[in-house]
Formats: structure tokens, sequence, C-alpha cells
């Protein structure tokens, strides 16, 4: 009895050993799956994809903040009506997770230059690109670009005549930087355009640019050489010249919506620290590293 009592107990511890075994083979198994899936399918931002994704319909259109772009391409995108889905709605919940006191309005940075200017290449080459790239994910920067400048109008019948500091060839960049801010109104697809643009700015280095980015050219040269470029310019004058304070030089910054000297000095030498302490609300943690600059006495 004894004998089949011990048998039966190694039977059961047997059974047991191989189950327990056995369940942690599969959970290993399972997450060998998942790693492999990940590396495979990695999940990416889709509106970096290009333009194949942001023409793909009206909605992804403006999500990108490329409707107007889409539009020059398809003028079937004017006929369709905005609908909105739930599920779309619900794609990014991080952001709803955030408690209500902490959110404040993101710092909004306008830049009025003018594309040939050195200090506004300067400008967007060192501060206004890098800044981008390090706030914009976090929400409490927007931006705004208006290559304009110190630039003079004149009306000749029905069109607009524009004298440029720099000469022809900056009349002709600024009217590219504006057809490309008009087609593509989202900073996220603008900003690394003209910043590819300001490296050396060109017609040809603009098709460059709208090539490596993969941007459908057409649109923007049909922009660039229509009435419709020659309007935005106009618009532009309207705005620069509209500035309260009056610019004075550029690149003049407004900081939400107001210029002093004090925040043109502050944005112009540190705009990362410029936007990160003038944000009202809880800073993102890459604005920690502006108050490392100093090391105050305990």
């Amino acid at each position: 009895k004894q004998g089949i009592n011990a048998l039966l107990s190694l039977i059961l511890f047997r059974k047991f050993y191989i189950v327990k075994h056995a369940t942690k083979m599969i959970s290993l198994l399972v997450f060998c799956s998942l790693v492999v899936l990940n590396i495979a399918f990695p999940h990416e931002n889709r509106c970096d994809s290009g333009e194949k994704y942001w023409c793909k319909s009206y909605e992804t259109a403006l999500e990108c903040g490329v409707l107007a772009f889409c539009q020059n391409k398809n003028p079937d995108f004017r006929a369709k009506k905005i609908t909105f889905s739930p599920l779309r709605q619900l794609e990014n919940p991080t952001k709803k997770l955030v408690s209500v006191e902490n959110v404040a309005p993101p710092v909004k940075i306008e830049l009025y230059y003018e594309s040939l200017c050195p200090g506004c290449r300067a400008f967007i080459l060192s501060q206004l690109f890098p800044v981008f790239q390090k706030l914009f994910s976090t929400g409490i920067i927007d931006i705004g670009l208006y290559p304009y400048g110190n630039a003079v109008e004149s009306q000749e019948g029905d069109k607009w005549v524009f004298q440029c500091q720099h000469g022809e060839a900056e009349c002709q960049n600024n009217l590219i930087e504006a057809c490309v801010l008009h087609m593509l109104s989202h900073p996220s697809q603008f900003m690394p355009f003209i910043y590819c643009l300001e490296q050396n700015p060109s017609l040809s280095n603009a098709m460059t640019c709208a090539s490596k980015l993969k941007i459908e050219w057409a649109p923007i040269s049909n922009c660039y050489n229509g009435t419709q470029g020659n309007h935005l310019m106009h618009e532009l004058a309207l705005e620069t010249n509209a500035l309260n304070p009056p610019h004075q030089f550029v690149p003049w910054i407004v900081a939400n919506g107001q210029h002093t000297e004090e925040i043109q000095s502050s944005a112009q030498s540190d705009l990362l620290q410029f936007v990160c302490q003038t944000y009202t609300g809880v800073k993102p943690d890459v604005c920690q590293s502006t108050s490392q600059k100093r090391c105050y006495k305990n």
C-alpha cells in the first residue's frame, strides 16, 4: 500500500513538473513570437510615410496637414465632405490621459524672415529647426513662418510685383517657400522642407528637397509659376506690413502674438530655453537640460 501511494505521488509530481515547464515554454514561445512580429512590422508615424499616405483620403490629408497639397494634386478632394470616425478619435488616447490642470496652450513662435538673409538662415538652421525636433512632439510649441521680410510690393494690372532685399533670387525662394507653406500646412511637414531648402536656397535644391522628402514637385511648381503663388506673396506682404510694432529688421520673432526687444533677444539667442521658460504648463523632460547651463551655489 505504501509502495502504491509512493508511486501515485511520483506520477502526480511528474505531471505537475511537466505542466509547469510546458507552461513556461509556451510563454517563452509567445514572447519570442511577439518580438519577431515587432521587428518585422515596427510601428511608424503614418504621416512620415510621405505623399502616398497623405493623399490616400480626405481624412488622411487633414490628419497630416497637407490638404492644400492634395487638393492641388487631385481636385476631387474639394468635393468630399469631412467625416469623423470615432475610432480615429481614439487612435492616440495618451494625450487624453494628461491632467487638465497640467495642460497649457503651446508657445506660438512666428518668424518673419526672408530666404537669403544670413541671420534668418542661421536662426532657422541652428535654432528653430533643432528646437522643433526636440519640442514639437511634446505639444508645447507651435510654429508659423512668413517668408516676406523687407520686400516691397507694387501692383501692375492684376498682378503683384515684388522687390526683395537680396535680389530676384530671394524673391524666387520666398515664393517657393510661400507655396510650400500653403501646400504643407502642418509644421511636421513644412519644417523639414524649409530646413532642407534653407541650407542652399535655390530652385534646383527645392526640387531636390521635394524628392528627398517624397513630396511631388508638380503642385508646388504650379503654385510657384501661377497666379496662386503671386496671391500668396501678396497675403504675406499684408501679414508682414500689419505687424504691431512694425518690423524693423529680420529675423523678426513674435511669441504668443507679442514682440519686444527682450523677446527677440531671448528667443534668438536660445530658443529652446525661451520656449521652455515661456510655457506655463508642466514642462517636458527636454526642458530640464536648459536649467543645467548654470550651476548655482547652495
